[in-house]
């Protein structure tokens, strides 16, 4: 007990580092549901750190599980349905739909007619998860990039070319209907 208490004075510095994934309904929902809040501590000399994880994808009492895609700069795929990694961008399930509606739009509407004008276009779409789609028309050019953060660091991935925008548009694609596969079997 002595001990403990004579612990307890010597540690002056607490760092709490909070990992949330995103302000979705995907978090909200396991925000809202604080069994499911987990915490990782470490003590390293007079310091105590400790890592909160406010979405861990575990099941709900709903019964579903929910999924979260991880988007990295080689568009390395991740379908993940337990804690997720620290400080990585995730894209919420519900919106991989309309996000690869986004990327289709770029790809048959701005890539092949825009990009012919010499005005200048820049068009933006925003998921809840805060990433951004961004693409510029203009000079006979279009360029397109994904904004996000890792590591808690603005991430840019450009996709300057029609083979990697349809590379991505198949591998979301892919993902969701894995996801879906995945919901019916859990009914």
């Amino acid at each position: 007990m002595l001990q403990a208490e004579a612990q307890q004075r010597s540690i002056d510095t607490v760092v709490v580092r909070v990992d949330s994934m995103f302000e979705s309904k995907f978090h909200r929902k396991l925000y809202d549901n604080r069994t499911n809040v987990k915490y990782h501590l470490q003590e390293r000399g007079r310091v105590r750190d400790i890592i909160v994880f406010l979405a861990t994808l575990e099941e709900l009492k709903t019964g579903n599980r929910l999924y979260a895609v991880r988007v990295d700069q080689r568009f390395n795929r991740g379908l993940f349905t337990d804690a997720p990694l620290a400080n990585a961008e995730y894209i919420d399930e519900d919106e991989l739909a309309t996000f690869v509606d986004y990327l289709k739009q770029v790809k048959q509407d701005i890539m092949t007619t825009d990009h012919v004008s010499q005005n200048y276009t820049e068009y933006r779409f925003y998921t809840r998860a805060g990433i951004m789609l961004e693409c510029y028309t203009g000079v006979n050019r279009w360029r397109c990039v994904l904004h996000y953060e890792l590591a808690k660091m603005p991430t840019d991935t450009y996709i300057n070319n029609p083979e990697r925008l349809e590379e991505l548009i198949q591998t979301l694609t892919e993902i969701d209907q894995e996801i879906k596969t995945l919901r019916k079997n859990q009914k």
